[in-house]
C-alpha cells in the first residue's frame, strides 16, 4: 500500500463536521504508520525475495523452526506464524519441495508428524538471519534505544497486545 497521497488535516475536518467521532490527528497518525510500516517492509522482504526467494511466511516459519531444532508440530507452527491449518500445509508442502524442511513421525506419537529444517534450511537460516537482524537494525538506527523502547510501547498500546 503506497499512500501516496494522503487526506490533508482540513479534509478530514470537513469529514469530522459530519461524524464528530472522526479525530483527523488519529487518522494521520495512522496513516503514517501504514505508510512507515509498507516502506520498512518492502526494504526488508525485497532483499529476502530477491536474494534468497523467501517469502516472509516462509521466513516466519523457518525462525520458528530454527528456534526449535527438535521440531515442531504444523498446527504449533500455524498458530505462531498466524495462519490457518490449510495454509500451513500448503506452505510446509512447499517448502519440503524445495528442501527446506523435513517432515518426519513423531516418536512419542505416531499419528503427529513433526517438521523440522533440513541441513540446508538450517545452513540458510545461519546465512539470512544475520543479515536480516542487521537490515533490520539499519532501519532503527535513527532512533535512540529510548525511543525504540518508547516506539514499542506505544504500538503496543495501539494494537492493545
Amino acid at each position: 500500500m503506497k499512500l501516496e497521497v494522503m487526506p490533508t488535516k482540513k479534509e478530514l475536518e470537513q469529514h469530522a463536521e459530519i461524524i464528530p467521532e472522526i479525530k483527523p490527528a488519529s487518522i494521520l497518525a495512522m496513516l503514517s504508520i501504514m505508510q512507515a510500516y509498507e516502506k520498512i517492509k518492502s526494504s526488508i522482504q525485497d532483499v529476502l525475495e530477491k536474494k534468497y526467494q523467501l517469502s516472509e511466511g516462509k521466513l516466519r516459519i523457518m525462525i520458528i523452526l530454527h528456534q526449535h531444532p527438535e521440531g515442531t508440530a504444523p498446527s504449533f507452527l500455524a498458530r505462531h506464524a498466524g495462519v490457518t491449518k490449510a495454509t500451513i500445509s500448503v506452505m510446509l508442502r512447499r517448502m519440503i519441495r524445495d528442501h527446506l524442511i523435513n517432515s518426519i513421525h513423531d516418536i512419542s506419537d505416531g499419528r503427529s508428524k513433526k517438521i523440522t529444517l533440513t541441513p540446508q534450511g538450517r545452513q540458510l537460516m545461519d546465512t539470512i538471519l544475520p543479515e536480516h537482524y542487521l537490515r533490520i537494525s539499519k532501519v532503527m538506527e535513527n532512533l535512540t534505544e529510548e525511543e525504540q523502547n518508547e516506539l514499542i510501547r506505544l504500538l503496543t498500546k495501539i494494537a492493545d497486545i
